[in-house]
């Protein structure tokens, strides 16, 4: 079963076989179980902390994130609403904090997807045991 490599991201899944969940709970509100990893893919077996330290490049992902949440906010508040900017500091500062949870974990996936690429054999040996 050929799966899409949008949805795997959407839906927080493993780079390697699109299946496996890569976080232990998928609320990522919740805060204390925001960076809790599952060591492996319980599906393909892939490592999802090839080294220690590897995730600080999802620095770089996050990063850009919040340069398109600026945007989107700038382009929205002031150019197209013309509001003061006062009202885009609040709406833009309240937007990053309260998505930073979402942001945090897609830049640690994009991230992994950078670096691990989909294994159709895993993939299909894995939906045949499954």
């Amino acid at each position: 079963m050929e799966r899409s490599k949008i949805g795997a991201i959407l839906k927080q899944k493993c780079p390697r076989c699109y299946q496996g969940d890569l976080f232990i709970n998928k609320n990522p509100f919740r805060l204390k179980l925001l960076t809790a990893m599952h060591p492996r893919c319980k599906c393909c077996g892939l490592l999802t902390e090839p080294e220690p330290g590897f995730y600080f490049g999802a620095m770089y992902c996050s990063y850009g994130f919040g340069v398109v949440i600026f945007a989107i906010n700038f382009i929205t508040i002031e150019l197209y609403l013309q509001l003061p900017s006062r009202y885009f500091i609040i709406i833009n500062t309240l937007s990053l904090l309260l998505l930073w949870p979402v942001i945090f974990r897609y830049a640690r996936v994009l991230y992994l997807y950078i670096f691990v690429r989909y294994d159709k054999n895993v993939a299909l040996k894995n939906h045949e045991v499954n």
